[in-house]
């Protein structure tokens, strides 16, 4: 535990991560004994950390059977996925305005890193590609300069990394959304504001589609 960290903010930084790296996947029941343990702390902060976990959409409170992760439908894999199309259309239309050529340079480096683990498909690269996407888009939130859609828009990424997006995308898919990445940040370097937005609302959208229509 950081020093300066709560047990109830230490408890819900782990459970978290626990869940986003599919160490729980979706139904899993959250057990406060066996998290406390494995947090090495008492069950309170646990108990704590996930009605938070709860109010974000990561987890689910039943009556009798306790915590559960989060399970997706397609229509709330939908609504998500609508939701960031909306959000981070927006911070990329806010980012247009604001980032520097650097900022720029270092994206591209990103979508380059993700360009050649596609093309490499060794084993288990999704796992990195995922990641590096992930850090990608939380990049452009960044970028946008308003804290308040980052802190909203953040967790929601985090829900769609739950549901192991990539591992049903096809090579082809995969190298779209790499091409997606590409004409955002020709839109970056002409400072298109409106064409950027235009660009990540399709790029999510189409992610969206795909995920909702192999969901259960």
């Amino acid at each position: 535990m950081a020093k300066d960290e709560s047990a109830a903010a230490h408890a819900y930084r782990l459970i978290r991560e626990w869940i986003t790296s599919g160490r729980y996947e979706e139904g899993a029941r959250l057990r406060e004994e066996e998290l406390a343990g494995a947090a090495e702390i008492s069950r309170t902060p646990v108990r704590e950390a996930l009605r938070k976990l709860a109010a974000e959409g990561f987890v689910e409170m039943q009556p009798r059977s306790g915590a559960l992760v989060k399970a997706w439908s397609s229509e709330t894999v939908r609504d998500l996925f609508n939701l960031r199309a909306l959000l981070e259309g927006y911070a990329a239309e806010l980012a247009a305005t604001r980032v520097t050529d650097a900022d720029i340079d270092a994206l591209e480096a990103m979508n380059a890193e993700m360009i050649a683990l596609a093309e490499r498909g060794e084993e288990g690269f999704l796992k990195t590609f995922s990641e590096t996407n992930t850090a990608f888009h939380c990049r452009i939130l960044h970028l946008s300069g308003n804290a308040q859609l980052e802190a909203v828009a953040l967790p929601l990424i985090d829900l769609a990394l739950i549901m192991r997006t990539y591992r049903r995308f096809s090579s082809e898919r995969l190298d779209k959304s790499c091409g997606d990445h590409v004409s955002l940040l020709a839109a970056f370097r002409a400072r298109d504001a409106a064409l950027a937005q235009a660009v990540m609302r399709a790029h999510i959208l189409s992610a969206g589609v795909i995920a909702a229509q192999t969901e259960n």
